[in-house]
């Protein structure tokens, strides 16, 4: 179960690679819609657009049920299932399904202000200096996982956050 939690965890890297150096006011103003989005960037080269009416209906069902509220979500068909991205409250979110409607996993992107304050804690307790600059937020199998992206004059940092343990998953030196 873990082994599958972190495959999928890291299914995310060459999306990591992309934001680092981007400002997280940037990324969590790009429209879902938008080709050069972060969910499209994990997105399958075969994936299409696709409307509601022709997506899974539990997957439909699920969603609704478990996102209530979100009216203009986009939809994507791919090998695999079905990819659900929208953004509420300040929160891009991309959930997938497999063919049969079943959750699978949903990564959100997000700022500081929406970080839940015990992983903030253990961050800033620890990177008091730094500048957190965007969290992504991965679920998969029940576990959740925090990527927190930091930064201070000299390094470039990703912190893994998982169940209250933590670790630096990515450490990058700036340039001069």
């Amino acid at each position: 179960m873990k082994k599958l939690f972190f495959r999928y965890l890291l299914g995310i890297i060459p999306a990591i690679a992309f934001f680092n150096g981007a400002s997280a006011q940037n990324i969590l103003t790009t429209e879902a819609t938008n080709s050069t989005s972060e969910e499209v960037a994990y997105a399958d080269k075969t994936d299409t657009r696709t409307e509601p009416a022709s997506v899974n209906m539990k997957a439909l069902k699920n969603f609704n049920k478990t996102f209530k509220g979100v009216d203009d979500a986009n939809w994507f068909k791919t090998k695999e299932g079905f990819i659900a991205q929208f953004k509420k409250d300040g929160i891009s979110t991309r959930v997938d399904y497999n063919r049969k409607g079943r959750f699978l996993a949903m990564i959100r992107y997000y700022g500081e202000d929406k970080l839940p304050k015990d992983v903030r804690h253990l961050v800033r307790s620890n990177y008091y200096d730094y500048k957190i600059n965007l969290v992504i937020e991965v679920t998969y199998d029940n576990i959740t996982a925090h990527l927190v992206k930091i930064e201070d004059e000299k390094s470039l940092k990703t912190i893994r956050v998982i169940d209250g343990e933590w670790d630096v998953y990515e450490d990058l030196k700036k340039s001069k």
